[in-house]
């Protein structure tokens, strides 16, 4: 019954980081339909694959580590009836971890010039992969996650 809940546990936190994942792809493709962004250019498919690819990629040497040293310990060993758990409060550190951990890349590699070079824009990004990770762990942790009260 223990390796079931650990796996199940587990699985939960991959679905949480492929919501976070997903979360700007589905963001900037909104923006994108909706017309709301600045390129007014027609859809270049290949450029979009491409782009997903390269994405993935660069947002897997930061989802990662996260997953593993902060999402699965949470799973683990934090009972449901704490705070972390609830929505607001696990997507505001989430988002905030996201934001920390992009600004303390950009801080750490160039001083203070990198900064001229969109890094406010990825620290955005980073705040919403980190928020959406967050919010799918929470609104799903009792799908994945035993209640230690009834064991389920």
């Amino acid at each position: 019954m223990a390796a079931r809940s650990i796996t199940t546990q587990l699985l939960g936190t991959v679905v949480a980081v492929l919501g976070g994942w997903l979360a700007p792809f589905l963001f900037f493709g909104g923006v994108r339909l909706l017309g709301v962004s600045d390129g007014k250019q027609p859809l270049d498919v290949g450029i979009l694959v491409d782009s997903t690819i390269a994405t993935s990629i660069f947002m897997a040497w930061f989802i990662i580590p996260v997953w593993i040293l902060v999402l699965i310990p949470l799973y683990l060993f934090v009972p449901l009836s704490s705070p972390l758990w609830r929505w607001p409060v696990c997507t505001a550190c989430g988002a905030t971890a996201g934001f920390l951990i992009m600004a303390l890349v950009f801080i750490s590699s160039d001083g203070n010039s990198s900064w001229s070079y969109g890094a406010w824009e990825f620290c955005g990004i980073a705040a919403l992969v980190g928020g959406a990770t967050c919010l799918v762990g929470s609104l799903t942790r009792h799908v994945f996650k035993p209640n230690h009260l009834t064991n389920r």
